[in-house]
Formats: C-alpha cells, structure tokens, sequence
C-alpha cells in the first residue's frame, strides 16, 4: 500500500510540473516511468529491466498508434497540397449562401468531416486557417469561432483512426468493439457544437440573413468527377474504418492511393515529388503526438510489469470502482483531471492509469476502455496545453486559458452525459 501512495505522488508531483510548465510532457512521461520502475525495485536489465522492458520495449509499444499518428498527418497534407481542404471549405461556403448561421454550420460539418481524417496541428493550421477568418467576417466573435471550430475538429478526431488505435492499443479493446462508442461520442460532440454556436448567435445579435465575404478559402479547388471523389477522401477512409473494419495503417495507406488516384494531374515525376514532399511535412508534423507515444508506452510498461502490479494491486483494488454506478461517479467527479496531461488523458499520465486499473481486471475491459475514451474527448478541445487549442487561440487573439475556461463547465456536463450513456452500454 506504501508503494501504491509513493507512486500516486509521484503522478501528482509531475503532473504539477507540467501543468506549472516546469517541464514537457515529453520529458515528464519517461522519467516518471523510471521513478515508478525505481520506486517499485524493478532491476537495470533483464526481463522486466528498466533499460530493457521499460525504456526499450516500452518505446514500440505503441509503435501501431505513433505510425498511424505520421500516416495521417501525411494524408493530411497531400490533401491540403492537391485542393481538397480548400474545395471542401469553399463549396460549404458557398452553399451557405448569405445565411451566416447556415454558413457557420456548413463549414463546422466539414471540419469534422475532415478531422476523421486529418490530423496533428499542422492539420489544424491549414484547416482553421481558412475557416477562422470566414466565421470572423460573418460577424461571429473570435471566443465563438474558435471553440466551436475545436468542437467540431474533436467530433472528428474522436473517429479518426489514428485516436482508435490509440485507445485500443492502450487497453487492449478490439476497435470493433470500441468503434460505436466513438460514434456515440462524436455525435454527442456535433450536438454539443449546435447547441453552443446557436447560442453564440443569440447571445452576440447576429442577424441570420446578411450580405456575407465567402471568398476567404484558396482559389485552388477540384472540379468534375475526379474533384468530387477526390473530395470523399474523408468519407471512404471512415467507410473503411467503420465498416469494413480495417485497421489504421491499411485505411489511410488506402486514403494516400486514393487521393492521388483522384487528384493525379501533370508527369509521373511532379506527382511522385508531391508525394514525397506531403510525406515529409505530414511526418514532421506528427512528430510531436508520436514522440509522446513512445514516453506513454514507457509509462504503460513500467505499471505493467509483473512486479509493478504485485506491489501496486492492493492500493488499485482500493480505488477502483466495480460497480457501474462507481464507475461513472469514479470518472465524472476526477474528469476535469484528463487537463493539463493529467491522470486522466489518454495522451499522458491517463494512459498508465488505465493500465493499472485494467491490470486487476475488476472492470470490463470495454466499458473502462470506453470511459476512459469519453474523458480523452475533453482535453483534446479544451485542454489549453494541447497544441491545437494554442494555435487556434492564438489564432484569433484570445489567450488559451481564456479561451477554454468559457466552455469548461459545459464540457464536464457533456462528459457527464458520455460516460453515463458509455457505462450503460458498455458495463456487462
């Protein structure tokens, strides 16, 4: 039980320094892994060796998740380079017509539809980059504009292939079984985003009918046949992922060879180079999400191991719920700690609490699986240390702390909702 209290502290005291900013949650997670590893008496080599099982093996862990993170981001940027991004957002735009309301609505449906396939920050940039501006000129206030267009990137991201694979890799669940609760999740992130952008035009005055500047995306668009199943990208790669069930890696391999199937235009070599060059922007941009991998596959070995979980199991069997109702107080009440990389965040210390408490094996593997997904959701939209919301406060001139606390008593309500609805479905 001493041990159990040691290792808690040490999950306190370095979650206080990133959240103070002391130190990166890339330097965080592998040396907390090695003061878990140190504190449990777990040796330098060997099977459960620190250098070894910890630091080594726990780097490839997640090696599934951190491949399809780079993928994706390539797809990400083929996609911007050949049009699709900007002829996805200009057509919405356009259909939007001079209803401002209409307009919001349309280009914040593309964004999620996009974010089921995009992904990182740089994603993030070239999206918002056109969509910020075009709900700024529409009158819509900067704190509107840009939370709802987080909203909408996370109904997204929480289908994305790459956020699937993370969870599944994490706790083990097959990605069949936790793919409906993504669904569940994104529609309750859809719904949260209407509900907060019609009351951002309530609340601001915004007339529902004005003359309107559209003309804030790229020239650049996709016409005809090929545009049009160029700009379904998106869609087949979600297809793909939800019914035909494939895994990450297969589905955005598929998405690259469609998208430049569709968008195939000029020489074999100028195709090929644009190839190349989308590969090694997509990859530098992931490379921030996927270097956290390897520091939360550490983490995850070092509570995993058989002697970690023997010194650890009697403090875990104290504080984990085995009740449905335990288990949605045990998450609602300690959510808001998913902020900040905190215990709760899939993307930081969260990943190695899910482990223990999986490892005791007294909560079905799915409903903690799903749960714990339920709690990722918050902090990707309004974590104000994650980069996507720094870039997009940043962006529209807000400070990121004053951007996310407006929306952060309405995200532990939706969270609430979600893991209510996840535990009924999932605790069997």
């Amino acid at each position: 039980m001493i041990i159990g209290i040691l290792i808690v502290l040490i999950f306190v005291v370095m979650a206080a320094l990133m959240m103070m900013k002391k130190i990166p949650a890339l330097l965080a997670l592998p040396v907390m892994a090695v003061l878990i590893s140190i504190a449990v008496g777990l040796p330098a080599t060997g099977e459960e060796g620190i250098f070894t099982f910890v630091l080594d093996n726990g780097s490839t862990r997640l090696a599934g998740t951190y491949v399809a993170i780079l993928f994706s981001c390539w797809l990400s940027q083929l996609l911007n380079r050949t049009g699709v991004t900007n002829t996805l957002i200009k057509k919405a735009a356009e259909l939007g017509g001079d209803r401002p309301l209409i307009i919001a609505l349309l280009l914040l449906i593309v964004t999620f539809i996009m974010f089921t396939t995009l992904y990182g920050t740089g994603a993030v940039a070239m999206v918002g980059a056109v969509v910020l501006p075009i709900l700024l000129s529409i009158g819509i206030p900067a704190e509107i504009a840009a939370n709802s267009f987080l909203m909408a990137m996370t109904g997204g991201y929480v289908l994305n292939p790459a956020n699937i694979s993370l969870i599944t890799n994490i706790t083990g669940v097959d990605a069949q079984v936790i793919n409906p609760a993504a669904v569940i999740l994104a529609v309750l992130s859809l719904l949260f985003m209407l509900v907060y952008l019609i009351y951002g035009f309530k609340k601001s005055g915004i007339r529902l009918a004005m003359s309107v500047d559209t003309k804030k995306a790229s020239d650049q668009q996709l016409h005809g046949f090929r545009g049009f199943m160029a700009c379904m990208t998106p869609i087949a790669v979600i297809f793909m992922t939800l019914v035909f069930k494939l895994p990450a890696l297969p589905v955005f391999m598929v998405g690259l060879v469609w998208a430049v199937v569709f968008t195939y235009k000029g020489t074999w070599a100028q195709n090929v180079n644009l190839l190349v060059k989308s590969c090694y922007e997509g990859f530098r941009d992931g490379a921030p999400t996927a270097t956290l991998m390897f520091g939360i596959g550490m983490i995850i070995n070092a509570v995993t191991a058989p002697t970690t979980q023997a010194v650890i199991n009697p403090f875990m069997k104290a504080i984990t719920p085995t009740t449905p109702l335990g288990l949605i107080i045990f998450i609602c009440a300690l959510s808001p700690f998913a902020l900040y990389r905190g215990p709760f965040n899939l993307q930081g210390l969260g990943a190695g609490l899910a482990a223990s408490m999986l490892a005791i094996n007294v909560v079905p593997v799915a409903a903690l699986s799903a749960v714990f997904y339920a709690a990722f959701r918050w902090p990707t939209q309004a974590c104000p240390t994650s980069t996507q919301v720094v870039w997009t406060a940043n962006y529209v001139g807000m400070d990121p702390v004053s951007l996310t606390n407006k929306t952060q008593l309405a995200n532990w309500i939706v969270t609430i909702i979600s893991v209510v609805i996840l535990t009924f479905i999932y605790f069997k």
